[in-house]
């Protein structure tokens, strides 16, 4: 991306604010490396896994990444040849292995919900054999441990024991009459590892042994008297022996790091990542931001976008942040945005320019979910101060050379952004260069949004397809800016009304309007009938949303309703089949028992009148006697009946209810047939 650019839109204070939200070293080195993309699919990952972790951690919980450290410069030192590292840094390596696992755990326990989640904690490595290693050699504190190896607890447990042997035997010299007259302390000292004790310097040849060391003021001299030296030898070589061992066990682990590095290195760039992104989280929920939606149609939609730095001004409460709504490549790839300097144009454009940067570094961005961004492959701006009181040739030179590199540059995929073009030199040569310029860009499919106080460049929007013209919103009656962006209307400067309210002298203003033209008269109420009409209009546009959402409410309330209303029919089926079922099973019960215990003709006939019974009992008690009962009770001479046992259709000629019996004529003749057998004929019902 263009640097001129990401300096004008204050990427670098995303940037920055992101950076602050990094846990450890070694994320914010990374973030601090941000830049925007152009591949789509690795911004869509990115945009992903924010989602993700946003969803993961929601609505305020914290990612564990205590612990972490940035390893690099220690890896770097191994593959250069380091042979043993310090214990502060083995430390710092035990640290960031420790909560690897823990990160590893966490996003596991997510599970597959989170597919790029879990692809992260797969792509980290453990090394629990290091870990083990540092945890029995090193303490808290960076203290060798007892622990460390076998040889070093036997060389401490010698070295215990050989002082506890010299301080026996120094503190029987101490007592000695012969010695205690020219002691400067009857204490036991130690100078250099070795057991000495303190002597006045006048006497110190009284005291037969090495002289060890002496004291600042020179008046105290340590001796290792004679009567210990070759304990004190001793002693020397086991705590040789001891910072060997200390040696070779830091040497060990080491290597075992050392072993690893490459492995090492890409768990910390995927521990790098996850802080990265865990940022972008931090930023997305204070910001209260969502992910937009990407395409490669180059194509802008934002719903009630806000400027992010300005939302950090209204987070402490400095002013109040106006959402925007803004579009740009579907039905125009030109926007024109024209009014009065207090109207907010150039805010428009860098929060426009600065969400798509941030949307192409993978971020979430302040404004609604259901807004889209395209990806481009060049984002250029020109944005300076125009509103100072002159513009020296220089100003409008350097303007010059960065529209240049801008026009060199377009394209289909490329977003152009033009503060005040045309400005800083002669109205009429600006208007024509502002004119020419957005022609060019135009004819390339640019996607360019300009702001302009030059009115001629307002034609473009009438009169060439695919040029639109907007404004910000201008309060006529408060004379103030609502900073809401009108699309398809263009803006009037007010300068004379802005002027009457900022106090110029009545002579002035009423000298400058008799200099504007009746013909400008009536452009700037044109105008401003125009914004009074895009007003009632976006109100009956939002009256009409409003409607169809309610109709869609209505819609799917219906629709719930006749989906429960089909769970009830299929759980009532459920109910009559189960029921159905234990009736069977009951009559089969009976009918065993029957088979298996009566034997007279009498105890036989009896028992089948009550299992009948029993039927008739469930049949009418069931939903389908009720309605077969009412076709029978409607059933008249002359109906037209389906016979089911003969498969035909005649004429019903006699009901006999009491006798369950009908009578159905069949041609030319009549058939008596139970009443069961008959139905409904569906030909005639139908």
């Amino acid at each position: 991306m263009n640097q001129h650019t990401l300096n004008v839109l204050e990427f670098d204070k995303i940037r920055e604010i992101l950076v602050n939200y990094g846990s450890s070293g070694l994320g914010k080195n990374l973030t601090q490396q941000i830049q925007p993309l152009t591949d789509v699919h690795q911004i869509a990952r990115l945009i992903a896994e924010t989602t993700e972790l946003k969803s993961l951690l929601a609505p305020d919980h914290w990612l564990p990444l205590g612990g972490l450290h940035d390893l690099f410069p220690l890896l770097d030192k191994l593959e250069n040849g380091a042979e043993i590292l310090q214990r502060e840094e083995i430390l710092l390596i035990k640290e960031t292995l420790w909560a690897s696992r823990n990160i590893i755990g966490y996003l596991e326990d997510a599970g597959e919900s989170y597919p790029y989640l879990l692809q992260l904690a797969h792509a980290i490595s453990i090394y629990p054999e290091i870990e083990a290693k540092i945890q029995r050699t090193l303490g808290t504190s960076g203290e060798i441990l007892n622990s460390a190896s076998p040889e070093l607890k036997s060389f401490r447990r010698n070295i215990t024991v050989l002082r506890g042997r010299i301080r026996s035997k120094l503190q029987g010299i101490l007592r000695s009459k012969g010695v205690t007259p020219y002691l400067q302390s009857a204490v036991v000292h130690e100078r250099k590892g070795r057991p000495v004790i303190a002597v006045q310097e006048r006497h110190a040849r009284r005291i037969p042994g090495a002289t060890r060391d002496k004291s600042d003021s020179g008046n105290t001299v340590f001796i290792e008297p004679e009567a210990i030296r070759g304990m004190g030898n001793e002693l020397e070589a086991a705590m040789n022996a001891e910072r060997a061992e200390i040696v070779r066990v830091l040497q060990e682990i080491t290597a075992m790091i050392a072993a690893k590095v490459k492995p090492l290195r890409k768990t910390l760039k995927t521990l790098a990542h996850i802080d990265m992104t865990y940022a972008k989280v931090r930023f997305s929920r204070d910001y209260e931001m969502n992910p937009p939606s990407l395409n490669t149609d180059s194509v802008i939609n934002l719903n009630n976008a806000r400027h992010p730095l300005l939302l950090g001004l209204q987070h402490s409460g400095d002013l109040e942040v106006v959402p925007i709504d803004f579009r740009l490549g579907d039905n125009f790839d030109t926007l024109i945005i024209t009014g009065p300097n207090t109207g907010g144009k150039t805010i428009t454009l860098k929060t426009v320019g600065l969400l798509t940067l941030m949307a192409q570094s993978g971020m979430h961005i302040p404004a609604d979910e259901s807004s889209t961004v395209g990806v481009f492959s060049h984002i250029v701006a020109d944005i300076g101060d125009e509103q100072s009181i002159e513009q020296s040739l220089s100003t409008f030179s350097s303007h010059l050379r960065n529209i240049a590199e801008i026009l060199s540059l377009s394209s289909d995929k490329s977003l152009v952004l033009l503060d005040e073009l045309g400005g800083g030199t002669d109205p009429a040569d600006g208007a024509a260069l502002g004119r020419s310029v957005i022609e060019y860009l135009h004819k390339r499919k640019a996607r360019t949004v300009v702001t302009t106080h030059i009115s001629p460049l307002k034609n473009l929007g009438y009169t060439v397809p695919g040029i639109e013209n907007a404004s910000v919103e201008f309060d006529i009656e408060t004379l103030r800016p609502t900073y809401k962006l009108l699309i398809g209307t263009p803006g009037s400067s007010n300068a004379l009304m802005i002027a009457k309210r900022l106090g110029l002298p009545r002579e002035v203003i009423e000298n400058a309007e008799s200099g504007v033209t009746q013909q400008d008269d009536n452009t700037a109420e044109l105008i401003n009938q125009l914004q009074a009409a895009k007003g009632i209009a976006e109100q009956n546009k939002a009256e009409a949303a409003r409607t169809k959402a309610e109709a869609l409410r209505l819609e799917h309330e219906y629709r719930n309703k006749l989906g429960e209303l089909a769970d009830k029919e299929v759980k009532m089926r459920e109910q009559l089949g189960r029921e159905a079922f234990k009736t069977l099973r009951t009559i089969k019960d009976r009918i065993d028992r029957l088979r298996r215990v009566q034997t007279s003709q009498k105890s036989l006939l009896k028992s089948l009148g009550e299992i009948c019974g029993y039927m008739a009992k469930a049949l009418n008690e069931s939903p389908e006697e009720n309605q077969r009962q009412k076709f029978i009770d409607k059933l008249k001479p002359g109906d037209q009946v389906f016979v089911c046992s003969l498969e035909r259709v005649g004429t019903l000629a006699v009901v006999d209810v009491e006798n369950q019996k009908a009578v159905v004529q069949l041609g030319a003749m009549q058939m008596t047939v139970p009443l069961d057998d008959v139905e409904i004929d569906v030909s005639v019902q139908g």
